[in-house]
């Protein structure tokens, strides 16, 4: 039914078709998503499998917010930024899908082979954006909107994370490596997954869309460079020899949490120049930058264990607001601004008191009524594509 929406909007048939691909990498990221919430309830923690630890550590970076920003607005919102009507390589894209599909369900149970199926369906997808970036945009680089930038950096990092990440799996199913260490192991480059997309996003929420150039413009190649590419090739080189954890705390310090600052007061500087309203969608964004901050600032106290969870429900939160934002645009002026509004504000507090251990469990109440609001999102989407398709 949600395609129906589409099908009613007076575009071509390519750009027609590429939409329908990307709802279904945004249904999937939802699914996931859910998926990994409902794992996450105290219900299911009383005898958790491995695979059931595993996926609540992993699945929100790799199942939910790559595909549902390669996939989905590499889809929906790429193509237009290039000034084309569709992606180069959409077959590579569904095939992507098919195997991400895959990997949703087999992933609390058999994990390694979930991760295994990731890295073929996410390296299928990026080749598709990547290839499009090249060959099929009409603009020049220079003119290339900070999204455009943050999906081609995210591409390119998958693009060296996935095979490397298929070759430690296969290897660790032979060794028998644990799912813990596997977690440890992929800390690096789930950060650049989650950072470089999320940052992208929360820069097409907050700038307007008449709005070019500016600082942003200016500084989105160069950041997203540093954290989509730098971050995963020291990781790589890392891998051949242990790191000290000074070392490895430097990287992340200079190829994520540097390079974001730099864009984030670049951001809040062109924002402030145009005099942004702060509609529902803006509200996420605000909501992402201040959990991002919240897990930085966290890295300097006495004791920190290096837990980067604040920086997790940040990349989630941009994620969040770029549905609503794809909401918005399937449906003009339908979606209630109080609906938005009031959702990002409990996810946001539900969020700080899930990383404060005297609130956890307020936190873990408030993120349940978050994804139950998402279930009223999906409700309400069925119920205006449905008029949508009886008045078309």
């Amino acid at each position: 039914m949600t395609y129906q929406a589409v099908d009613t909007a007076p575009d071509t048939g390519s750009d027609r078709s590429s939409r329908r691909v990307g709802t279904s990498f945004i249904l999937l990221a939802l699914f996931a998503g859910l998926l990994g919430g409902s794992l996450a309830l105290p219900i299911l923690q009383t005898h958790p499998t491995s695979g059931q630890a595993f996926c609540h550590g992993i699945l929100m970076t790799f199942f939910v917010m790559c595909p549902a920003a390669l996939g989905g607005f590499g889809q929906w919102l790429l193509p237009a930024a290039l000034g084309t009507d569709r992606t180069v390589l959409r077959g590579l894209t569904l095939a992507g899908f098919g195997f991400l599909s895959a990997g949703v369900v087999l992933l609390p149970l058999l994990p390694f082979v979930a991760m295994l199926l990731w890295s073929a369906g996410i390296l299928a997808v990026a080749i598709d954006v990547i290839t499009t970036c090249l060959e099929g945009r009409t603009c020049r680089f220079r003119d290339m909107a900070p999204l455009a930038w943050s999906l081609l950096a995210t591409a390119c990092s998958v693009v060296l994370v996935a095979p490397v990440l298929a070759a430690v799996v296969t290897r660790g199913m032979m060794n028998g490596l644990t799912t813990d260490a596997l977690i440890e192991t992929l800390h690096l480059p789930e950060m650049a997954l989650m950072l470089t997309p999320a940052l992208g996003l929360v820069t097409s929420a907050l700038l307007s869309r008449s709005a070019r150039g500016g600082a942003s413009w200016t500084v989105a190649p160069y950041v997203f460079g540093v954290m989509g590419i730098g971050g995963p090739l020291f990781w790589m080189d890392g891998l051949y020899g242990s790191l000290a954890s000074e070392v490895g705390a430097s990287l992340m310090l200079v190829t994520q949490i540097v390079p974001s600052v730099v864009l984030i007061g670049a951001l809040c500087r062109d924002v402030w120049q145009q005099k942004r309203d702060l509609d529902g969608t803006a509200l996420w964004a605000i909501g992402s930058i201040l959990l991002f901050a919240a897990g930085w600032l966290s890295d300097g106290l006495p004791g920190h264990s290096g837990d980067h969870t604040a920086v997790a429900f940040g990349g989630i939160m941009a994620l969040c607001g770029g549905v609503y934002a794809w909401v918005e645009r399937l449906l003009p002026g339908r979606v209630p601004t109080l609906l938005s509004r009031g959702h990002a504000g409990l996810m946001l507090v539900g969020a700080f008191c899930s990383i404060v251990p005297s609130v956890m469990i307020y936190g873990e109440v408030l993120m349940g009524l978050s994804l139950l609001a998402f279930g009223l999102v999906g409700l309400f989407l069925l119920r205006e594509t449905g008029r949508a398709r009886v008045s078309a």
